[in-house]
């Protein structure tokens, strides 16, 4: 008897904390940093689609102006809510039919990998002090803590004030270099380079396969995607073709670019040089031990596809601007600087590369005028204007360089290629970037410049080259990559910074 009163009880008591649970499901309610990732983001949940429009309001504090965004109507039963701030109490304003529900949200100060996270940095420069009132972010990118710190990447986010308001922490399968920020249907998705995700960190698009991990840069075609991989033994000397779920439809080789070339000359010489200049899976590094090495020979950091003419352009770090008729994968033309100390003076394979001026058969494809003699050298962030001006961030090397952003214009034809500088801003306050750094043309048509060695944003005005914005970071990092201005939530109508039209 006292068993069966014991299981009776037992089975009321289940029965009350099921449904409390369930009743605490149906109800609305906040849930912060639902994916473990995303410290000073959360979501608002309903138990049900929501029939009429929403609207969630984050109070600004530290002297931004709220961040308020309506979802529309039949949008879902899930609203992400971002723009919280560390080490502070924030609160949370939801309006749906009328009725308004409140939230306080307590966030202690934000850690990744051990490294400590200001939250606020130093705005240097404010020459348009509305812009603070706006719903604009600077999402940068940064190798950030005492735990692998070369892989270990988090993608942040800082208001006009310089207050930290977004935060996505890396997982160990991934290395979660900021490429973008785009807008997508009704909401931001951030292009990682193994794949594409919420800002709440849901995993839309999963490249995390060996096959296809890459570095730094994916762009659209048509309904498929051009990004960037490794191959077996050289790193971010390979251009795969994917669709929309990832497969690879095409897998392209840097090397055979320059093999297609030489190979017409069938000179046991040129080989010979061939053999210093790509290394890859036809020619493997070896070291003075004899042990296979991959080596970064080419180093693809940016790449723009132009469908009109079929060229993609691309900036290789280590052996310039070149372009490329994509669909029979034929080289155009390439660019680099005359000075090229593209190696640093302790890099240990130095004495046995060479680089693309050693192989006489390309010669009628270099880019001679400015872009020789006051060429590009160690770049990024390559960006294509509509009338076919070639815009990057040139860091100029590793000793004296000097960084600085450059445009050229690029005219003649095989044998005859010549580039113009057409356009230069130098700041000579921030001038040691030997790598990484970005840069984006905003709506207004004014220079958005991410130093990255030197930890730093300016937006320039294009015209009269007069800095407007400085926003200057103290991170425990070895460096800041990419930069992007982009609000949380997308709104129709909207003009984006040129680099994003994804």
């Amino acid at each position: 008897m006292k068993k069966r009163t014991f299981l009776f009880l037992l089975a009321i008591l289940l029965l009350v904390i099921i449904a409390g649970v369930s009743f605490y499901k149906l109800r609305p309610r906040f849930i912060l940093n639902p994916s473990g990732r995303t410290p000073l983001s959360g979501v608002y949940k309903i138990p049900f689609t929501n029939k009429a429009p929403l609207t969630v309001t984050v109070a600004g504090q530290r002297g931004d102006a709220d961040i308020t965004h309506t979802f529309p109507a039949g949008y879902g039963r899930a609203f992400p809510v971002h723009g919280l701030y560390p080490k502070t109490q924030n609160q949370v304003t939801v309006v749906y039919q009328n009725q308004k529900k409140h939230f306080t949200v307590n966030i202690p100060e934000v850690t990744v990998n051990k490294g400590y996270v200001p939250a606020q940095q130093v705005v240097i420069t404010e020459k348009d002090p509305s812009q603070a009132q706006t719903d604009d972010i600077y999402f940068i990118s940064a190798s950030i803590g005492e735990e692998h710190p070369t892989i270990s990447w988090a993608i942040l986010g800082y208001s006009r004030k310089g207050n930290l308001r977004y935060v996505n922490i890396d997982d160990k399968p991934r290395l979660n270099e900021l490429q973008r920020i785009v807008p997508q249907n009704n909401e931001m998705i951030l292009i990682t380079n193994i794949g594409s995700e919420t800002l709440l960190g849901k995993r839309l698009l999963d490249l995390s396969n060996k096959n296809k991990i890459g570095h730094h840069d994916r762009v659209k075609k048509g309904d498929h995607f051009i990004s960037l991989a490794n191959s077996k033994w050289g790193f971010e000397d390979r251009v795969i073709e994917i669709d929309q779920k990832g497969n690879i439809v095409r897998d392209l080789l840097a090397g055979e670019l320059i093999r297609k070339i030489v190979r017409r000359q069938n000179s046991p010489e040129e080989q010979a040089l061939l053999n210093r200049v790509v290394f890859d899976e036809q020619n493997i590094y070896l070291t003075k031990e004899g042990k296979k090495q991959a080596i970064d020979w080419a180093h693809i950091n940016s790449i723009v596809y132009d469908e009109k003419s079929d060229i993609l352009y691309c900036s290789f770090r280590n052996l310039g601007v070149i372009a490329v008729k994509y669909t029979p994968w034929e080289l155009i033309w390439w660019m680099v600087t005359d000075k090229l100390d593209f190696l640093p003076p302790d890099d240990p394979t130095a004495k046995h590369r060479g680089f693309l001026d050693t192989l006489p058969s390309l010669q009628d494809y270099r880019v001679k005028g400015d872009g020789l003699t006051d060429g590009p050298k160690h770049h990024h962030a390559l960006f294509l204007w509509p009338d076919g001006t070639i815009g990057l961030f040139d860091n100029r090397g590793y000793t004296n360089n000097k960084s600085r952003y450059v445009e050229y214009k690029i005219s003649g034809q095989h044998g005859q290629w010549t580039a113009k500088k057409v356009y230069e801003y130098f700041d000579p306050s921030l001038t040691d970037n030997d790598y990484t750094s970005d840069i984006d043309v905003l709506p207004n048509g004014n220079l958005l410049i991410l130093y990255g060695m030197e930890q730093a944003i300016v937006e320039v005005d294009k015209n009269t080259k007069e800095k407007l914005y400085q926003l200057s970071f103290a991170l425990p990092t070895e460096m800041i990559y990419r930069v992007d201005k982009m609000p949380f939530y997308p709104t129709p109508g909207r003009q984006y910074p040129k680099e994003h039209q994804f």
